[in-house]
């Protein structure tokens, strides 16, 4: 069985389901539109995936990415919108509750949040810039689903651990505090992030709390609730809205 991160499973997800639906592979930019990420991050991740034998293609061929991974065994794709970027999922979901599910039943609250770079190994070229994010994403979604939003918007593509902080400031390590993995020996007061969704919160307005990325580079965000109003159902969330400064590489540039 193949093994690989969510966010991996989404690129795979969509490239499976365009395929199937027009006998062709996408682009890489109808993937980044799809995806809400930028060109860049989407030509480290297909490197990424065919590195680990997830993918095949052509070298200097357009859309001739063949996905290697066996169709039971590649997420189901919920995306949404036009149909030349969002391909109708040709697979079923079989669990109750999907991490991935964009389209709420009901109505649902939308959060805009402000994700503001603070700390990390940026490297002078970055010093004294702001560097931030505008993400829009709904309130039955998971605090899972803002971490792969922001690793996208900030064109992050190694996955590494990361916590959210709701203490009395930022980066209280007192918490509540929320991890990708849930209760651990180590820290038997985390609670988990892939089961937690932002309604769950109790979210005010201005609400500034901690996102801590990769527990050893140690990158830090504060995250601002700049508004709170009700999500559209046409549109797939969570989505990145403004972008404010370039991304520093992920690893220290040598």
């Amino acid at each position: 069985m193949a093994t690989f991160a969510p966010t991996q499973g989404r690129y795979l997800s969509y490239i499976a389901a365009y395929a199937s639906r027009y006998g062709q592979a996408p682009a890489e930019s109808e993937i980044a539109t799809a995806l809400c990420v930028s060109p860049p991050s989407v030509n480290q991740m297909v490197k990424m995936l065919e590195r680990r034998g997830l993918i095949a293609r052509q070298p200097g061929v357009a859309r001739s990415i063949r996905v290697l991974v066996p169709p039971e065994e590649i997420p189901p794709w919920r995306g949404q919108g036009t149909p030349n970027q969002m391909p109708v999922a040709p697979f079923r979901h079989t669990t109750a509750r999907s991490p991935e599910s964009t389209v709420p039943a009901l109505p649902a609250k939308l959060y805009v949040l402000q994700v503001f770079l603070v700390g990390g190994p940026t490297g002078p070229r970055f010093a004294n810039k702001e560097i931030s994010r505008v993400i829009e994403i709904r309130g039955d979604q998971t605090l899972e689903q803002l971490h792969q939003a922001i690793f996208q918007a900030y064109d992050r593509w190694d996955h590494h651990g990361y916590e959210f902080q709701f203490g009395r400031r930022p980066y209280d390590p007192k918490g509540p505090n929320y991890g990708g993995y849930g209760v651990t020996a180590e820290q038997p007061d985390l609670r988990d992030a892939r089961t937690t969704t932002l309604d769950e919160l109790n979210l005010r307005k201005e609400r500034v709390f901690g996102y801590w990325f990769d527990f050893g580079d140690d990158w830090y965000h504060q995250v601002q609730v700049d508004k709170i109003d009700s999500a559209i159902p046409s549109v797939t969330y969570p989505r990145v809205t403004r972008r404010v400064g370039k991304s520093p590489p992920q690893y220290p540039e040598d």
